[in-house]
C-alpha cells in the first residue's frame, strides 16, 4: 500500500510539471468523474502530454482500492500532496472510520445514512464496506445514503470511491445501494453548489446513451475495442458503455 501512495503522489508531481503545482490532480478527477458519470464536463480537459501519466494514475488508484476496500486512499493521496488548495482537509483515519461504522451498526430494514462534510468519502467507504462484510449484499441494499461537502471535487472523489468499492465487493456482479444523493453543499448555509449525483437502482446516474452513440459503442464491439478504451474515446461513462456491451450481447446471443 505504502508503494502504491508513493507511486500515485510521483504520477501527480509529473503531472504537475504541465500545469503547476496542485492543478493536476483536480483536473484529474474532474475528468475521472466525467468518464464515470456523463456529467459536469470539465472546462478544461486533460492535456494530451498528461495521458500516460493520468491512465497510470488511475490504475495506481485502482489497485490501490483492490488491495484495501472501503479505505480512502484518494483521501491519502491528497493529504501527502499537501491538503487541498484553499480549503483545509484532514481525512479521517481510518482506525476511525473502521470504528465509527462498527458502532452504527446495521439494520434489516431500510437505512438510511448521512455523512455530512463528507471530504472524500472516509466514513461513507468504511460504512458501506462494513455493512457488505456483516450482511453481504442484501445489507447494502438497503441503505440509503446522503453525503454533502463544500467542495465539489471532493464531492466527485468520493462518488467515484463509492461506485467503484461497490464495484469491487461485487466481484463482478451488481452491487447496489437503494439510493444514494451525494451533493455540493454548504453544511452551515445549505447554499447548494453545482455538483449534485441523484443514484437510484444501478447506482448510475440518470443518463443514457442516444441512437447514434448505441451505433457507435455497437460498431466498437464487433471490431473487438475494450469496453475502458471505448469509454476514454467516446467520452462516455463506463458503466454506460457496459450496460450497452451487455444488452448488445444479450441481443445477439
Amino acid at each position: 500500500m505504502t508503494n502504491l501512495l508513493k507511486q500515485a503522489v510521483n504520477l501527480i508531481h509529473d503531472g504537475d510539471r504541465y500545469y503547476g503545482h496542485g492543478r493536476f490532480f483536480h483536473e484529474f478527477i474532474d475528468d475521472w468523474a466525467y468518464h464515470q458519470t456523463g456529467l459536469y464536463k470539465p472546462s478544461h480537459p486533460l492535456k494530451d502530454e498528461v495521458t500516460t501519466i493520468s491512465d497510470e494514475l488511475s490504475n495506481t488508484i485502482r489497485e490501490a482500492w483492490e488491495a484495501v476496500p472501503g479505505e480512502d486512499f484518494i483521501g491519502h493521496v491528497i493529504e501527502e500532496c499537501g491538503g487541498s488548495g484553499h480549503l483545509s482537509f484532514f481525512r479521517t483515519p481510518p482506525s476511525v472510520s473502521l470504528l465509527m461504522a462498527k458502532v452504527l451498526g446495521g439494520s434489516k430494514k431500510l437505512e438510511d445514512f448521512a455523512d455530512i462534510c463528507m471530504g472524500s468519502g472516509s466514513l461513507t467507504l468504511a460504512y458501506i464496506h462494513q455493512t457488505f462484510i456483516d450482511g453481504g449484499s442484501k445489507a447494502v441494499a438497503r441503505l440509503n445514503i446522503h453525503g454533502e461537502d463544500l467542495s465539489g471535487n471532493k464531492v466527485k472523489v468520493a462518488m467515484l470511491q463509492i461506485l467503484n468499492l461497490l464495484d469491487i465487493l461485487g466481484g463482478g456482479q451488481p452491487l447496489y445501494v437503494h439510493s444514494m444523493n451525494l451533493c455540493e453543499m454548504n453544511s452551515l448555509s445549505r447554499e447548494c453548489g453545482l455538483v449534485q449525483y441523484d443514484f437510484s437502482g444501478p447506482n448510475n446516474p440518470r443518463c443514457r446513451l442516444d441512437e447514434r452513440q448505441r451505433k457507435l459503442v455497437q460498431h466498437s464491439i464487433q471490431q473487438g475495442v475494450p469496453e475502458d478504451i471505448l469509454s476514454k474515446k467516446m467520452k462516455l461513462p463506463l458503466s454506460l458503455v457496459k450496460q450497452e456491451i451487455a444488452v448488445f450481447s444479450q441481443g445477439n446471443a
